[in-house]
């Protein structure tokens, strides 16, 4: 009879032990964004819905997503949204770029560790990118906060799965590290309890104002992604990196920047919005104040892949162009400023880079889409507006600013 006896005890003093105290907010999201960011391999799934609204307007748009990584450059990964939908493979010798909608792909031997820098060629290609920086911008989530909260724990369902147990995380601007001038954000983030993997973000960004911001209506954004699917340092099937492509489908060169002409305000031509860059030291200046002068804002993230690809022929084309009084002014777009400065030092990046921080200098180019290009000539018109643009089409329109700027026309291209 000792045994009874002793279970019988062991379940007695168990149920006046308190229940574990719980781990500290920031902590926690700490921890489980380094998983992300060490893992070898992953198998992510996502999908995201965004709205955006001001008292005149709303917008809603859903992007699926699939990013799918192996040791030895394997990898595959799937955007589709109502730009289109693209899907990226590679087998390690091999890669392929594949427009399921305009049934074309590319094939050329694999790029190596510089994959994820993938650039874009045409819109339909956007949410390839978003697909491309799906585990960096979870593995940067605790980075530029200095404090979060647990808010209680919550049972949810996830796609097909019901009952998951989650830690449930929350922070908002106060607990930033560095604050917004004219908006208010926040998150809460759902945390598997058993596996320590996100299964859910909810983020919301609020004007603090309702004026107008270089002349449009501020607006308010929310984001709920789900992730049906997160495998970390998982194997993954051979069959998820190998392509086969379908009898109709036609092999390319290239993706042609004409295939698919991209949905951008008509803005060439027209004067470009004024707006005060401020820098980290604290100076304050307009873009107006380089009129006169033609400028090139090139609007990025530390998360963009194509963006990062795109660095090395950039700064090759600053080198011709920046002593015949082109004027470069990056602008980025991360949540935490001191993500963009690293990239800015790790890529040897010689133009001055501005915080976008309240959204403004975007909203002013209706910006809907990274990477981003504009060309403002000297009378301060936008001579060139694209987003996911080429280096090669950039240079195109560099070169029709005047005749000094005409050597940087690509190869066989005319400046006239």
């Amino acid at each position: 009879m000792v045994f009874p006896i002793v279970l019988l005890l062991a379940l007695a003093l168990s149920q006046t032990v308190p229940n574990a105290p719980k781990p500290d907010a920031l902590a926690l999201l700490s921890e489980v964004s380094q998983r992300y960011a060490d893992a070898k391999s992953y198998h992510i799934e996502a999908v995201d819905e965004t709205t955006r609204n001001n008292e005149l307007s709303r917008q809603w748009e859903k992007t699926i997503l699939t990013a799918i990584v192996m040791p030895g450059n394997r990898y595959r990964y799937e955007g589709r949204s109502g730009m289109g939908t693209v899907i990226y493979i590679s087998d390690g010798s091999e890669e392929w770029d594949y427009l399921p909608l305009e049934k074309v792909y590319v094939q050329r031997p694999a790029a190596g560790p510089d994959s994820g820098k993938k650039r874009m060629h045409v819109m339909e290609e956007m949410p390839g990118s978003y697909a491309l920086a799906l585990i960096s911008r979870i593995a940067h989530r605790a980075e530029g906060l200095k404090s979060a909260s647990l808010l209680p724990d919550e049972t949810i369902s996830i796609d097909r799965r019901s009952g998951v147990d989650c830690y449930v995380v929350h922070y908002d601007e106060q607990d930033f590290k560095v604050h917004r001038a004219a908006m208010s954000r926040s998150s809460t983030i759902w945390i598997d309890k058993s596996h320590k993997v996100i299964v859910k973000i909810v983020d919301r960004e609020q004007p603090l104002s309702n004026l107008p911001v270089n002349g449009f209506m501020p607006r308010s954004v929310e984001t709920t992604i789900i992730y049906p699917v997160v495998e970390l340092d998982q194997e993954q099937a051979a069959s998820s990196f190998t392509f086969v492509a379908p009898a109709d489908a036609k092999l390319v060169e290239a993706f042609s920047d004409t295939m698919i002409p991209g949905p951008h305000p008509e803005l060439v031509g027209k004067p470009a919005a004024d707006f005060k860059l401020k820098s980290a030291d604290g100076k304050v200046i307009s873009l107006s104040s380089f009129r006169g002068k033609p400028v090139f804002l090139d609007f990025w993230a530390s998360w963009c892949g194509p963006c990062r690809g795109m660095v090395p022929d950039l700064m090759k084309l600053y080198a011709e162009t920046e002593s015949k009084g082109l004027v470069w002014v990056g602008v980025d777009s991360d949540e935490n400023p001191d993500a963009a400065d690293k990239v800015m030092t790790q890529e040897h990046i010689s133009w001055p880079n501005y915080h976008d921080m309240d959204g403004s200098i975007g909203a002013a180019f209706h910006r809907n889409g990274l990477p981003l290009g504009v060309l403002i000539d000297e009378r301060g018109q936008v001579a060139f507006y694209q987003s996911a643009y080429t280096v090669s089409d950039l240079r195109s329109s560099i070169a029709k600013l005047g005749p000094q700027f005409a050597p940087v026309a690509p190869t066989g291209v005319s400046s006239k």
